[in-house]
């Protein structure tokens, strides 16, 4: 497998984890492209002697999202991910993680386990197979920018663990998780805005992760700009709202391409598909 020396660096630092349980573990892939999960590192949502690290990976979500009034309470973590599904990521030992950053991350003195420095939530769906992707995380900007790439290498590792090929999400317009799934695949826009979201300036997509699509992300070679019928701003949220008239009247549309930075502004590449 031809992949970036940046993700390969993470890999000589970083494990893998998988929080939730045990009785779906049996339908994951455990091996991914030569990284094995260590045995410890399985972690059983059940037991109590799992509960220091689950609120660790519970800290991680108030450190990412807590500002944007999107931090999730533990029952919802337990309720919406680790039971139906699980939490993918990865780790880092202790010994390899500075110290103010377990300060900041309120580990025990007593604490000897994995450090989690990323994660990964996605639900299966009743819609014939597909999946829904709650919660990307990556502390990467907290550990000085070391682990550049932690969060597109969560997410395509987590894909090919869970089996996820097509995966709905959601996120803000603007946001920059937006370089992340857009790096991996296309992003087929299911709505445009959202008023039943905490923030309104959302958009729900459908993604195909496909095994090509991932490899082609972990290459390292960034997706070029091709042809467009649109570049959308992100913070045009009239522009927005008639896209989402056009979805609702039956309108392909899709992101095709990583957002394209200019004037201090963020415009994405739109795509009308045709029926």
């Amino acid at each position: 497998m031809n992949i970036d020396v940046k993700y390969q660096n993470i890999l000589n630092e970083a494990e893998p984890y998988l929080l939730g349980n045990p009785k779906a573990f049996e339908n994951y892939n455990l091996t991914i492209f030569g990284k094995s999960f260590k045995e410890e590192n399985l972690k059983n949502c059940l037991e109590v002697k799992n509960s220091d690290f689950f609120g660790l990976v519970h800290r991680m979500d108030s450190l990412t999202f807590g500002h944007q009034g999107m931090g999730m309470d533990k029952w919802v973590f337990f309720d919406c991910s680790a039971m139906p599904a699980g939490i993918f990521g990865f780790g880092i030992p202790k010994e390899k993680a500075p110290e103010d950053f377990l300060q900041m991350l309120a580990v025990e003195e007593e604490y000897e386990g994995l450090i989690p420095i990323s994660m990964y939530m996605a639900i299966p769906t009743s819609d014939r197979g597909r999946w829904f992707g709650h919660n990307l995380s990556s502390l990467n900007s907290f550990l000085g920018q070391k682990y550049q790439g932690l969060g597109l290498l969560t997410k395509a590792f987590a894909c090919r663990v869970f089996g996820i090929h097509m995966c709905y999400g959601a996120t803000q317009w603007g946001s920059s998780a937006l370089e992340i799934h857009t790096q991996l695949a296309n992003m087929q826009l299911k709505a445009a805005h959202l008023p039943a979201h905490t923030h309104p300036n959302s958009l729900c997509y459908l993604s195909d992760y496909s095994e090509e699509n991932i490899l082609n992300a972990l290459s390292g070679k960034k997706r070029v700009l091709e042809d467009h019928d649109l570049l959308l701003n992100s913070k045009d949220i009239e522009r927005q709202k008639k896209l989402h008239q056009d979805i609702e009247r039956g309108l392909k549309v899709e992101i095709g391409g990583r957002p394209v930075h200019k004037d201090h502004e963020i415009f994405y590449p739109i795509n009308f598909l045709e029926v």
